[in-house]
């Protein structure tokens, strides 16, 4: 990710600390972890340092959930959060009992699983969920939570997606590797050979993972990982060659056809990668 969009994740952290140091005002209601934390990215984001910041920030918000009942949420937010990483969510509480928390554990994942790709900050709309769903946990039975509820969404945060951008594709060998490996590790998504090269898979991360060092490690030109994220689902069936052509008689030296590209990848669930791919040409 360049740097542009890494500013921009620091600036919309600290635009979202100040909303929510107007809404928990109250004494002891939100605790910055390191409050110099504060003062660096101010820095960083005044200067044009190219260097990354090396602490992230992390506060605790008190969440009153009943009566004179308070729960502590600790929040963390990794450098490149909204955009392409998820803000880390914990508290411990003894309002619930195990069966409970597991729960709403389970429950957050799936939370941050599926709102967490809005590329907007999120964390007052998920403060305000997570304070109806302990309340409404406080009065519910635990013999009704006894059956995991992660069985009704398997596997919801064991995905990722890579989006890969390469200077150009043309090595007849390096087409098959990138089709062979993807396959191998069971991975789904495509690649569009020619000048620019385009590539996405999606699987588990360890194979995604592996994937990238995989065909980093071969000769390129130029050769960029435009976004990771994690995914619920796979889009693709299966990993493909596309061409993204007029015609069939182009070959992978013809012009990249945007109209269809755009076209594909609205069909599978994921137009909004048009203007990042398309920004890097």
């Amino acid at each position: 990710m360049d740097m542009q969009a890494y500013r921009r994740c620091i600036g919309q952290q600290l635009e979202e600390l100040d909303l929510l140091s107007s809404i928990y005002c109250a004494a002891g209601e939100l605790q910055l972890l390191d409050a110099g934390v504060v003062a660096d990215f101010n820095e960083f984001l005044q200067s044009e340092s190219q260097t990354a910041l090396r602490s992230n920030l992390e506060y605790v918000i008190r969440l009153n959930v009943t009566g004179k009942q308070c729960v502590d949420v600790r929040i963390e937010l990794p450098h490149l959060y909204p955009l392409l990483e998820l803000a880390r969510i914990s508290l411990h509480t003894t309002l619930l009992g195990k069966i409970k928390e597991q729960h709403l554990k389970v429950q957050i994942e799936n939370y941050l699983i599926e709102h967490g790709q809005t590329e907007e900050p999120y964390v007052f709309q998920l403060l305000s969920w997570l304070q109806d769903q302990i309340q409404d946990l406080m009065r519910c039975p635990a013999s009704e939570l006894e059956s995991p509820p992660s069985e009704e969404h398997p596997r919801a945060t064991q995905l990722e997606r890579l989006w890969i951008y390469s200077h150009h594709i043309k090595s007849s060998a390096k087409r098959q590797e990138l089709v062979r490996q993807a396959r191998q590790l069971q991975l789904s998504g495509f690649s569009r050979p020619g000048k620019p090269g385009i590539i996405c898979v999606e699987g588990e991360p360890e194979h995604v993972q592996e994937y990238w060092r995989s065909i980093k490690a071969l000769r390129w030109q130029k050769i960029s990982l435009v976004r990771t994220e994690p995914c619920r689902k796979r889009r693709f069936e299966q990993f493909t060659e596309q061409l993204f052509n007029s015609s069939a008689a182009d070959g992978e030296e013809g012009v990249i056809n945007m109209a269809q590209f755009i076209r594909f990848l609205e069909d599978h669930g994921t137009g909004y990668m048009k203007s990042e791919l398309f920004g890097l040409a």
